[in-house]
């Protein structure tokens, strides 16, 4: 066989990377899976709070699990190169669609002394829940009631780490602490009683105007255009940024001026503009060598290389072994 074993048997240096949807052991192993099926099962699908017509929708702006693991894949197998290195030893490395999906999720743990029995609490209701035919958004509120996600506080905080739509166009606001959602909350021009003096969060004066800054924002944040927020942003030192399309960005000013696209000439497809390396390195420094190969292109070259003759790759092409 091709397996581990027998590949390092014969030669002691391979480096082999065995990637599968949820790993070759338990009880799902002989499961084949596609990104949405790994979100779904890894709680990635439901962690995003994507609803339609009652049901969870996948994260589609790209294949989270597959492209996070294709970058675990491709760092894996450098570190492995550079044990390699210093060893002589090759090793096998697997990797799974489900622990990227987990990896990814900031809540995937949990504090003994202080999580551990409400998760246990909030499974068996779950349990009660699905076996009661429960809808699933009335089960969702549950989960988030459990995660403090949904939360007056934490909800109403929500207004300085979302999406606006300005006057042509949408921006998006990064407020994480209290300083930088006091400095959103002045530039915008909104009146928070959380940052004022004698803030009372049971008075019920309080909670009715933090439930309605969000409105006051959409409404604040309509009256000018993108540019001029992010000025004002800017000033102000909030974390701001205007939603693009990815077709914008490959005649961005920011992206050309760091060398993020190159440009290289396909086989077949002709001149090519795309993304380059994802890092620069000052000692090894990094560059796109060529485009992806055409399907069939390099046979001829690697087989000759292995020590098959003319003859043979020939023979093998037309016998529809090779392309």
């Amino acid at each position: 066989g091709i397996d581990y074993e027998a590949l390092s048997a014969i030669n002691p240096q391979i480096i082999y990377c065995d990637n599968t949807a949820f790993g070759r052991k338990g009880p799902n192993s002989h499961r084949p899976g596609y990104d949405i099926v790994v979100q779904a099962v890894s709680g990635l699908l439901a962690a995003d709070n994507k609803i339609a017509d009652g049901i969870p929708q996948q994260v589609s702006a790209t294949a989270v699990a597959d492209y996070g693991t294709g970058i675990a894949i491709a760092w894996s197998i450098c570190a492995a190169l550079f044990s390699r290195e210093r060893t002589g030893k090759g090793q096998k490395i697997d990797t799974t669609l489900l622990g990227t999906a987990l990896a990814m999720q900031g809540s995937f743990f949990e504090l003994d002394e202080y999580t551990k029995q409400a998760r246990l609490d909030f499974i068996e209701e779950l349990s009660t829940l699905r076996q009661a035919g429960i809808p699933y958004e009335t089960i969702l509120k549950q989960q988030q009631d459990l995660s403090g996600a949904s939360s007056g506080n934490i909800a109403a905080f929500r207004i300085y780490y979302t999406t606006y739509e300005t006057s042509d166009g949408v921006i998006a606001l990064g407020c994480l602490s209290n300083h930088l959602r006091k400095k959103a909350a002045d530039a915008i021009g909104l009146q928070d009683p959380r940052f004022e003096e004698g803030y009372d969060p049971e008075s019920p004066e309080t909670i009715e105007k933090i439930a309605s800054l969000q409105k006051v924002a959409k409404r604040k944040m309509s009256s000018k255009t993108t540019e001029e927020w992010l000025s004002i942003f800017d000033i102000a030192g909030v974390p701001a940024g205007p939603v693009r399309f990815v077709e914008e960005l490959l005649d961005d000013d920011q992206v050309l001026a760091n060398d993020m696209v190159v440009e290289l000439e396909h086989s077949l497809a002709g001149k090519i503009r795309m993304l380059g390396p994802m890092v620069q390195m000052s000692g090894t420094p990094l560059k796109a060598q060529s485009a992806s190969p055409a399907l069939g292109e390099h046979t001829s070259e690697i087989l000759l290389n292995l020590g098959y003759t003319s003859l043979d790759i020939d023979e093998l092409k037309r016998n529809g072994v090779t392309y």
